[in-house]
């Protein structure tokens, strides 16, 4: 029986190498005096640790020298006014530092930051100081190196392309974060898409299995499900969220890893823990075959405010199902027609009393009638239709102001699978241009956690100063670019 130990201990065998590079910023040194400040750009968004020296100028400094130091991932969050900050979550987050210097020195900051932009500021200096010597460490698992372009026919589609290379580079650390500025976790929906990504790019296949195998090792809540993220410093800590469709999109994860790689040994390391999941999300299903409402656990779907989920959770568990009962029937496991029969139950329960045959969309009592761009994409995905009638409530619902839209890039992602799906590629290219693009227009190098082009001030958390503007599942144009050649 494998145990927790053993998850950690394969999790440790595949530990990436990080790679490191010193940048320097456009300016080399700076003379300056109580209240002035300076303006390091390091011409990219990366991932480090920042060094400098100080010294004085040509009288002895009899004083600690204080300095402000805040890091940017764009010049708006290096001018925001961080005293008014009002988001749910810590403040801590937000990138600025007040230290004190007592001599002449090298300093390096001891924490990572995430950033382009380092202001610094001379908060307190008795006598005039020299500022210089500025590096930045930048740190990544990602072997840049080794990448080819993409070499796409469409200049905006290869500035696309560059920019989600950067996000999913910057949050490949020793493990595939979320976002390096918040949180630096490892989420199950994040590493799905990062891993989808890898597969085209870098080809990092052990992060992969690293990732796979620590959330292996993750304690389940009393409904069978895996936490949705762990950590792993100071030491290794299984997450509190259980979120349902996270559970499910980890059987995908897992699926997709033997579809690049034919990997056998990991997946019968893991096929108990996917059948478990499965059959956990089986227990909550009705008589009717449709998901139930639970205590104590959510649904993620995307952080669209007000957002109704069982439709959208219920074609993520037809996605599991169809991708979980390929890689079973292609591995020999006799499971196989169980999943594949319940596949083709739910599917038929879904198209009876998830669809409204008048409206031609799934609307429903369960999602006290809401028509959301969500619900609609899932149950594509999920195969409940296809074809022509598939295409039609596609466009339908994301040309309709009265539908509820995405606001991330997560869920735009399986809104762009769809349409590929659908043979819809041309439509592909243009929603790609249009939200990832829509970023590069406003200045982006790395792309947003949140997006939404006619409110950039929103946040999930209510302030816009903690939002992550390099977050993993906003990489995914470039799997779109290179598998399919767009």
């Amino acid at each position: 029986m494998k145990d927790k130990n053993y998850f950690l201990s394969k999790a440790q065998e595949n530990y990436p190498e990080l790679q490191f590079t010193v940048l320097t910023p456009d300016i080399s040194e700076f003379t300056a005096s109580s209240g002035d400040s300076v303006l390091l750009d390091l011409g990219e968004h990366t991932v480090g640790h920042f060094s400098f020296a100080f010294d004085k100028i040509d009288v002895f400094v009899d004083a600690p020298v204080r300095l402000i130091i805040r890091f940017g991932e764009d010049i708006r969050e290096i001018n925001d006014d961080f005293s008014q900050y009002k988001g749910i979550l810590s403040k801590t987050w937000l990138q600025e530092e007040i230290i004190n210097l007592d001599f002449s020195q090298k300093t390096t900051l001891p924490r990572r930051y995430a950033c382009r932009y380092i202001k610094i500021t001379v908060d307190k200096a008795n006598r005039p100081i020299r500022l210089f010597d500025f590096s930045f460490r930048a740190s990544t698992s990602a072997n840049v190196f080794a990448l080819k372009p993409a070499n796409s026919a469409d200049t905006l589609l290869n500035k696309i392309d560059v920019a989600a290379i950067n996000t999913l580079k910057d949050c490949m650390q020793t493990f595939f974060e979320d976002g390096p500025k918040r949180d630096r976790r490892l989420w199950i929906g994040d590493l799905r898409l990062e891993a989808l990504t890898n597969y085209y790019t870098f080809k990092n296949l052990e992060i992969v299995k690293r990732c796979l195998y620590l959330f292996a090792a993750g304690e389940c809540n009393n409904l069978g499900f895996l936490p949705s993220f762990v950590y792993e410093t100071p030491y290794y800590h299984s997450g509190e969220a259980h979120i349902a469709d996270y559970a499910l999109l980890y059987v995908v994860s897992v699926c997709d890893y033997y579809e690049h790689t034919a990997d056998i040994g990991v997946v019968n390391d893991l096929l108990k823990i996917c059948k478990s999941q499965l059959n956990s999300f089986e227990a909550i299903l009705d008589k009717n075959l449709i998901v139930t409402m639970q205590d104590g656990w959510f649904a993620f779907i995307d952080w669209c405010p007000g957002l109704e989920k069982l439709t959208a959770l219920q074609g993520v568990y037809l996605y599991t199902l169809e991708r979980f009962s390929e890689l079973l029937n292609e591995i020999g496991d006799e499971d196989f027609k169980k999943y594949s029969s319940l596949l083709s139950q739910v599917r038929s329960s879904c198209k009876k009393y998830l669809y409204d045959d008048n409206a031609k969309e799934f609307i429903n009592d369960l999602d006290n009638r809401q028509f959301s761009v969500h619900s609609q994409i899932w149950m594509i995905l999920g195969g409940v239709i296809n074809g022509e009638e598939a295409k039609n409530l596609l466009t339908h619902c994301l040309d309709n102001d009265k539908a509820k839209q995405p606001v991330t890039p997560y869920m735009r992602h399986y809104v762009t699978e769809a349409m590929i799906k659908l043979g819809l590629e041309n439509e592909a290219v243009l929603y790609l241009k249009r939200f990832w693009g829509g970023m590069l227009e406003l200045g982006a190098d790395t792309f947003w956690e949140a997006y939404i082009p006619d409110d950039l001030d929103f946040s999930p958390y209510e302030d816009r100063m903690i939002n992550s503007l390099c977050h993993a599942w906003s990489c995914t144009p470039s799997y779109f670019i290179r598998k399919y050649g767009l």
